[in-house]
């Protein structure tokens, strides 16, 4: 089967989501942006297993390098995929990782600069999890900063690559990098809010433990009924703390040239799905129920997809759409609405 097809098909088997939001970036910026996130996502799946670390730290280096020659090599791209699969417990990235070769030949069609930075972020994103396999996650600096290793670097990536494409300019690259980043942690932290009830059975630990020791919960007693109330306070800490990075959001977008309504709207999506989740966890004990999976609708999904196609070149109706959607987060968090927040001039 043709690379580029078998790239674009495992895709949806990935993420749902992103492979929605995929669709509307204009070519070849779609693709680049399709590679990196399976390459990632590989990387991801490394860091999700229950391998030793050593074992995790090897393999890291050997999927970083198959994707790290001059051109492509199939036999160690074979060899890395054969290490993978029987070194590692995964399910549904099974498939992801049987199709390595295919990434791999496809990722080694791209341009230089391009191969470069996924790279560039790759290396920092492995070696940032890998980091996080020897400590804990005590307070939300330490989830930022765990975060930034698994998102923020993508932010920053899409940034390189939409200077890259000559979308953007070198000077405003520069001024939209922190906005990138801090866009990155506002869509994983609510993948970390979200997916606690199934995180926490397989050990994986997100959740600041200095914030659920003041509630007299930790992640033996988190999702236990009895605990619930504590569970739900620590719930509320974790939503004031993510939602701050939304505005960074909303000002990476509204920057981001009018007439590049495909690259605006591949932002809007993700970041009005990621206040609706948010919406959605507030105040919501089924965040704790494994059996439960705190989700937007396909009618919400649907809305934010229409919206951002209408209003995605204008600064003015975003912000009133994004001010009327935080308003709804403020209220049900009880606290002062936010203030009107200042459009950053699109180039």
């Amino acid at each position: 089967m043709d690379d580029r097809k078998t790239c674009w098909e495992i895709l949806p088997h990935v993420s749902r989501s992103f492979a929605l939001a995929i669709k509307v970036l204009p070519q070849p910026l779609g693709e680049q942006t399709m590679l990196a996130y399976l390459i990632y996502r590989l990387i991801d799946t490394i860091e999700d297993s229950h391998a030793p670390l050593r074992v995790k730290r090897k393999l890291f280096d050997s999927l970083l390098k198959s994707f790290s020659n001059k051109k492509f090599d199939a036999a160690e791209s074979e060899e890395v995929k054969a290490h993978m699969l029987s070194q590692i417990d995964c399910s549904y990235e099974r498939e992801l990782i049987e199709k390595l070769p295919n990434v791999a030949a496809l990722f080694y069609e791209q341009p230089s600069p391009v191969r470069k930075a996924t790279l560039r972020w790759g290396r920092e994103m492995a070696r940032g999890m890998y980091s996080f396999q020897h400590k804990r996650i005590r307070t939300f600096a330490d989830q930022s900063r765990y975060s930034h290793y698994v998102a923020g670097v993508v932010g920053y990536l899409f940034n390189d690559l939409l200077y890259h494409n000559r979308i953007i300019s070198k000077e405003l690259r520069t001024q939209l990098r922190s906005r990138a980043r801090r866009f990155g942690l506002a869509l994983q932290k609510v993948n970390i809010l979200r997916d606690v009830a199934h995180d926490v059975p397989a050990k994986r630990y997100y959740w600041p433990l200095g914030v659920m020791q003041r509630y007299r919960v930790n992640y033996r007693t988190l999702l236990q009924p009895k605990k619930r109330a504590a569970a739900m306070a620590v719930l509320r800490e974790e939503i004031q703390d993510a939602t701050q990075y939304l505005r960074s959001g909303m000002q990476y977008v509204t920057a981001l040239p009018k007439e590049q309504i495909g690259v605006r709207m591949f932002c809007l999506i993700p970041l009005f799905m990621a206040i609706e989740s948010y919406i959605a966890c507030i105040n919501n004990s089924d965040v704790f129920e494994k059996d439960k999976t705190v989700k937007i609708s396909r009618e919400q999904v649907g809305e934010i997809v229409a919206k951002s196609g209408l209003w995605g070149t204008s600064n003015e109706l975003l912000m009133k759409w994004y001010v009327a959607c935080m308003g709804r987060v403020d209220a049900q968090l009880g606290r002062k609405v936010e203030p009107h927040i200042a459009v950053a001039k699109s180039r």
